[in-house]
């Protein structure tokens, strides 16, 4: 019996670890016969569609082509006007340069606020001269306001001097240039003045015996004033407090209006101040020639 039982034992055991082994096995299905699936079949997993879902969809389909079609490609159109100012806001605009002024043109000195580069600019400053306008102020009672490279003078000066009852005589000082001003005074009677068209000048030195120096003023034009002015001269070679002798063409008008220039006569003599400047009363541009004792070099 013993022996029985071991043998049948034995075989259980066999087919406890045969069992085992066929347990971890992977288990392979047999081949399921594929069936051919026809165009118009529907999947298992599909869900049947109703004709009232059909007309639904076909219906929202629809809706969506008809806002398509109505809706342009979105394009931003900016107004005229924006792009305009968005263009303004680009461009850099430029510093702007201060104004410059050619030494030889036209031109103020010794205007304070601005300088003054033409005869309309003039003329109303000196309507409204005042001691703080000025550089040199309003010394002695006086306002002058200087000017250089004038090469004309209007007879408009005339009423500017005039104006304003600052309570100060103003006097206008046009520089011509070689030293050569021709300078007129408010407190003087100018009522004529019929202005210069042309003030353009030379100036040269000549020595007369072994002493003597004459320098003359050449003015382009011989023209009547009107008026009495001031003609000033920085004479070379010539100390303060030097005797100078003042010669001057003769001119005289036709019955036809025409300037008759004559020979050089003595006008007078006067006395050089610093630096060798005369100042003598002139009526009309001519030539005038200074004769006087030159300085030793």
């Amino acid at each position: 019996m013993l022996h029985r039982i071991k043998k049948k034992m034995t075989m259980a055991g066999v087919l406890v670890i045969v069992g085992a082994i066929w347990g971890g096995l992977p288990v392979f299905a047999a081949e399921m016969p594929v069936e051919s699936v026809s165009e118009n079949s529907v999947s298992e997993n599909s869900v049947p569609v109703t004709g009232e879902e059909e007309k639904e969809d076909e219906m929202i389909e629809s809706d969506i082509k008809e806002e398509e079609t109505e809706q342009p490609a979105e394009t931003e159109v900016q107004d005229t006007d924006e792009l305009q100012v968005e263009n303004e806001a680009d461009v850099v605009q430029p510093e702007e340069e201060p104004v410059t002024v050619n030494a030889d043109q036209f031109q103020s000195i010794n205007y304070q606020q601005t300088v003054l580069t033409d005869w309309q600019q003039v003329l109303e400053a000196l309507a409204t001269l005042t001691p703080e306008a000025l550089t040199s102020g309003g010394g002695g009672g006086t306002l002058v306001l200087q000017l250089q490279n004038v090469d004309n003078i209007p007879s408009e000066v005339k009423g500017s001097l005039t104006d304003g009852g600052t309570g100060y005589t103003k006097i206008l000082q046009c520089g011509l240039g070689y030293g050569v001003s021709i300078v007129i005074n408010g407190a003087e009677d100018n009522s004529g003045f019929r202005g210069i068209g042309n003030t353009r000048v030379w100036v040269d030195s000549e020595k007369r015996g072994k002493k003597s120096v004459a320098t003359t003023v050449h003015f382009d034009s011989h023209e009547d004033l009107g008026a009495v002015v001031s003609l000033q001269v920085n004479l070379p070679q010539c100390s303060k407090g030097t005797k100078v002798s003042v010669y001057a063409e003769t001119v005289a008008m036709d019955e036809e209006g025409n300037v008759i220039v004559g020979e050089n006569a003595c006008i007078g003599t006067t006395k050089a101040g610093e630096n060798g400047n005369v100042e003598i009363p002139i009526q009309s541009t001519a030539n005038y020639m200074f004769v006087y004792k030159g300085a030793k070099e």
